[in-house]
């Protein structure tokens, strides 16, 4: 079995965006977890309005990982064209 397919059982941190339906931007917001060597496992987009939209981004919730997604969080709230951003870990999300 390829172990793209197999299931993830390691905790994740999420987050979770919403901004402006903007293709620049949602590269801007991809390039901080680059720009930081954060490996993304998942990314999903879906139209929230007609032109918003959610971007769901998930990592591996390894040591040290939670405050530099903080502050990426922060960062990225700043940006322009983005409305609202939160973290979460994804543990917590199953088990509510």
């Amino acid at each position: 079995m390829s172990p793209f397919h197999l299931p993830r059982t390691a905790p994740r941190l999420e987050q979770v965006y919403l901004l402006e339906r903007d293709a620049g931007l949602l590269c801007r917001l991809l390039g901080l977890y680059a720009a930081r060597g954060i490996d993304v496992l998942h990314v999903d987009y879906a139209h929230a309005a007609q032109d918003v939209m959610t971007l769901r981004v998930a990592v591996d919730a390894i040591d040290g990982m939670e405050e530099t997604v903080r502050v990426l969080v922060e960062k990225a709230s700043t940006l322009f064209g983005v409305l609202a951003a939160c973290e979460r870990s994804e543990a917590g999300r199953r088990a509510a």
